[in-house]
């Protein structure tokens, strides 16, 4: 079995995996995205799996939610 990824950068990736594990064995840059920033992704490179994953959005602060006039 083999899919087709699109990352958050644009770029498009190939990714085999075993008929019976399922488990992915090859991962590689198939097509560069016309936006992407990232230095490495160069069509036919090599990905390790958690390149594979979203970026983290970053934090955000908590608020409250309720008036301190009604304590």
């Amino acid at each position: 079995m083999s899919y087709n990824l699109l990352l958050d950068c644009g770029c498009t990736v190939y990714v085999a995996c075993h008929p019976q594990t399922k488990e992915a064995h090859t991962r590689i840059i198939e097509f560069r995205g016309a936006r992407c920033a990232v230095r490495r992704h160069d069509v036919g490179l090599k990905l390790y799996v958690w390149e594979l994953l979203p970026e983290r959005a970053p934090a955000r602060p908590a608020v409250l939610d309720w008036d301190v006039a009604t304590m």
